[in-house]
């Protein structure tokens, strides 16, 4: 593939393009420091400029410029682990009130579109799980019956012979529909609470990247490219971009990239022929594939694990087109436009962290489920700042720890990379 050819920035970024630099002078003191102006950095200073502190949001790169505009754009419940595996790791009661606290999260991303009015091209189109394996749907069965048992969730089973109506593929052997869930076009989401923020009154500071954070009597003295501020609360809200000025909460995060691909458009009546109700997808392989229409319904949009460590954009982006077009048959000649890769955030529990550590509050983690989780978190970690015992969550007692002999810099991505490509070519996973 002539990586020349290809975009190799977000297609998101089309249409919600990153901001230039820009002079900004920053305060000598602030209420709060914010360091990531993502999703979650941006709505906790929102909650916080609301509730009338003098917040600073400092991000090294552009707004937004991590995951929050490279992501899928999907919006659901859920978490990395299935509500069965909660129920097996921390019992019945606490994996229905986790369970419960993804659902929240995504009412909260829908509504903060809706009140906000942030033109994020939201479409409540539910989400579709194909599973690769009749194991897989006998398990999505149960586990079916349990979310609508215990949680109320509105999700649907379907059979291997009505896959057809919802996608236009015979590789899975049934599925589950999620009708709650949804999509939006990640980069205008973030765009639109960027505007919103600013306009509460918080100073977006882009291009300004935190050197060090220290305690001092007050607080806390923040070095930025662009000088110091002294802050009384500072925030961390990095994700997967987290660095060595916050070393310690770094070393609880693995950061993995997610690489993506967009096609050349190709029109509304094939997409539509190929995803008929439009819905986003994913799936229960390994691969961790999940793909959609484009907002405006003329491309396909997919990405995945084409590695667990970085690689060149020219591979992922053959990886990814091998994956679609065994998908998607019908599409053997269409051409990708667009291939970029962003980092996503594990923890060891596969559950984010919200809380505070050393002083510092932090709010980190989506592992892969970040669109709705990480507004929802920056806004519960606000009300947590100012005292407001509705940031409560059911995450507050996972433990956030750090991974043995981890020190934040994920050495050994590129051995789970192979260890991962055995197991798919063992498993008939691979399409290489």
């Amino acid at each position: 593939m002539d990586i020349t050819a290809l975009a190799t920035t977000p297609y998101w970024w089309d249409a919600a393009p990153r901001e230039a630099e820009q002079a900004v002078a920053l305060p000598a003191k602030a209420d709060v420091v914010i360091i990531g102006g993502g999703y979650a950095g941006l709505s906790a200073a929102l909650t916080l400029a609301r509730a009338g502190r003098s917040v600073v949001v400092c991000e090294a790169g552009p707004p937004g410029f991590g995951a929050s505009s490279r992501s899928g754009g999907m919006i659901g419940h859920g978490h990395r682990l299935s509500y069965s595996a909660l129920v097996a790791k921390y019992g019945a009661a606490k994996a229905k009130a986790l369970i419960l606290e993804g659902m929240a999260s995504l009412d909260f991303a829908k509504a903060l579109v809706a009140d906000e009015e942030i033109d994020a091209k939201l479409k409540p189109v539910g989400r579709l799980r194909g599973a690769w394996t009749t194991a897989d749907y006998d398990t999505m069965g149960r586990e079916a019956d349990k979310l609508r048992r215990d949680v109320g969730l509105p999700v649907d089973v379907i059979e291997k012979s009505d896959m057809r109506r919802e996608i236009s593929a015979d590789c899975y052997q049934g599925g589950l529909i999620f009708h709650s869930h949804a999509g939006l076009h990640p980069a205008l989401f973030q765009q639109g609470l960027l505007a919103t923020a600013r306009k509460a009154g918080v100073l977006v500071a882009g291009y300004t990247p935190v050197t060090r954070v220290a305690r001092n009597g007050r607080g806390f003295d923040v070095e930025t490219s662009r000088g110091a501020i002294v802050a009384e609360t500072v925030l961390v809200t990095t994700n997967g971009y987290s660095g060595k000025p916050v070393k310690r909460l770094a070393k609880r995060l693995v950061p993995f990239p997610s690489f993506l691909i967009a096609t050349e458009e190709i029109g509304e009546n094939r997409v539509s022929d190929l995803i008929p109700n439009g819905r986003m997808i994913v799936e229960t392989r390994e691969k961790h594939l999940y793909y959609r229409p484009s907002p405006d319904g003329k491309r396909i949009i997919l990405g995945g694990r084409a590695a667990l460590h970085p690689i060149p954009l020219d591979e992922a982006a053959m990886r990814l087109e091998k994956e679609l077009k065994a998908i998607f048959p019908a599409l053997k000649g269409t051409a990708v436009s667009h291939v970029w890769t962003g980092n996503i955030a594990m923890t060891r529990s596969d559950l984010p962290g919200i809380g505070q550590r050393d002083g510092l509050w932090y709010a980190l983690g989506c592992n892969g489920s970040g669109v709705a989780l990480m507004p929802y978190l920056g806004h519960k970690l606000a009300l947590k700042v100012l005292g407001d015992k509705g940031g409560a969550t059911a995450f507050d007692d996972i433990p956030f720890t750090a991974l043995p002999f981890y020190d934040g810099r994920p050495w050994f991505l590129p051995l789970m990379t192979h260890w991962f490509r055995l197991r798919d070519r063992l498993h008939g996973n691979t399409v290489d």
